[in-house]
Formats: structure tokens, sequence, C-alpha cells
């Protein structure tokens, strides 16, 4: 399967919300792998993968965020900010290995979440 990587930058009123998020897409719009970035620099790694075989609403979902990533993200021109009310936003397309520089940076392998 074919992946696109996206780095969207979001500028918003001080909130709980994240203000870089990294999103793995694939070709159907499905995104299986997001990492959301926090103003104090926090990360959190998310993955379908960690749903899996938990007993959830999300079962059986085969992405992260609701409908096609790319209609959401429809009008928006890579690098431009957009805004909308407080908030701007940007998203740019980036290449899988600073997808995943960021991921292994910021995910703990398996062996280690063992332990």
């Amino acid at each position: 399967m074919s992946f696109s990587y996206y780095r969207c930058d979001w500028i918003h009123p001080e909130s709980a919300e994240p203000v870089i998020v990294y999103y793995e897409v694939d070709t159907e719009g499905d995104v299986p792998r997001l990492i959301d970035v926090f103003a104090d620099g926090s990360r959190e790694c998310l993955s379908i993968a960690d749903l899996s075989g938990r007993m959830c609403d999300r079962a059986g979902v085969s992405s992260l965020v609701e409908g096609s990533f790319y209609d959401g993200v429809a009008g928006l021109v890579d690098g431009v900010f957009i805004e909308e009310g407080q908030d701007r936003i940007s998203l740019t397309l980036i290449g899988a290995d600073k997808f995943e520089m960021e991921w292994r940076a910021y995910r703990p392998s398996p062996s280690s979440r063992l332990h």
C-alpha cells in the first residue's frame, strides 16, 4: 500500500489541542497513524494497531479520522495558511523519512512497552 505524509500546523488560542499534527495517509484517505505535538513539546503517537483487539466503539475502524482525510483538507494549499476564526491552519506534504523520524523518536518500541 502506498502512503503520503503531511504536517498540519495549527495556530490557535491556548488550549489542550495539538499545535502540529503529522498524518500518514493511504490512497483511500484513511489515516492509520498520526502524531500530535502539543505547545509544551509533548507528543502523542497514535496507531490503528493500538485499537485492534480492544473492546471499544472503534473496533473495525481503519482510520484515526472520520471520513476521508482528503475530503477534510480540500481547499488547503501546500504550505499556505488559511484562517478560520481565531485559528490559522496550514498543511504541508512531507517525506516518509520525516514522519518516521518523529514516530521513532517519540513512540516507545514494542519491547520497551512490555517492561
